[in-house]
């Protein structure tokens, strides 16, 4: 399969603080981009090998869906807090 590049211009704020939350997710800058893109992260060459039972995998979506959530309420506030300063 080819693999393509998509090219995003940022100026070293903004690249810093993706590196910053992809730090924080403790996945790689690509991944946390494309998962933000709404696409499926590709992981390390041994993550594919791992197979994980349906019934965690169901609880760690929920997960996941739980941490997105409350990572989207602290940017607002932090957004909210910058903002009223």
């Amino acid at each position: 399969m080819a693999s393509m590049t998509i090219v995003i211009r940022v100026d070293e704020a903004e690249r810093d603080e993706l590196v910053a939350r992809a730090a924080r997710e403790k996945v790689n800058l690509s991944d946390y981009i494309r998962v933000r893109l709404g696409l499926q992260g590709q992981g390390s060459p041994t993550d594919r090998d791992i197979e994980i039972d349906p019934q965690h995998e169901q609880a760690l979506q929920g997960q996941l869906a739980d941490h997105e959530r409350r990572l989207q309420a602290l940017e607002a506030d932090d957004s909210g807090r910058r903002g009223g300063t």
